[in-house]
């Protein structure tokens, strides 16, 4: 009977810590990057060249670049605009000059967070605006 109840606990154990039966597998999101600010800002740094942020005023999308010297930078997706530069400071924090002063910190998410966040890196993929080229 222990042994029973062991198993059952086990299962409900997983599910909730991971959403996934079975432990779904074929995580993904080696290369993304996530950072935070704020406790309720959210910036996805892509390992497919894209970008998510999630801000007060909404979700900002699009695609992270490189200027002739090495700046890293981002644009929106719809039109291709600066939607901000990206200053990344080695020591695990970065800044985003136009979307406010505070500093954006790393946050290090185990294997099954990291694989929900990719679940957006993946869908910008669908965008038109990620095909046509801006």
């Amino acid at each position: 009977m222990r042994n029973v109840l062991a198993a059952s606990l086990l299962v409900v154990s997983a599910l909730v810590n991971t959403g996934c039966p079975g432990f779904c597998g074929g995580l993904d999101g080696a290369g993304d990057v996530v950072y935070e600010r704020n406790t309720s800002e959210m910036l996805i740094v892509c390992n497919n060249g894209g970008y998510v942020a999630t801000l007060p005023s909404g979700q900002l999308e699009g695609r992270m670049q490189y200027d002739v010297e090495g700046h890293r930078f981002a644009t929106t997706g719809e039109d291709g605009a600066l939607a901000f530069d990206f200053v990344d400071n080695y020591d695990g924090t970065a800044s985003t000059p136009q979307l406010g002063a505070s500093m954006w910190t790393e946050v290090a998410l185990d294997a099954v967070a990291l694989d929900h966040a990719h679940v957006l890196c993946t869908d910008l993929e669908a965008r038109a605006w990620w095909t046509g080229g801006l």
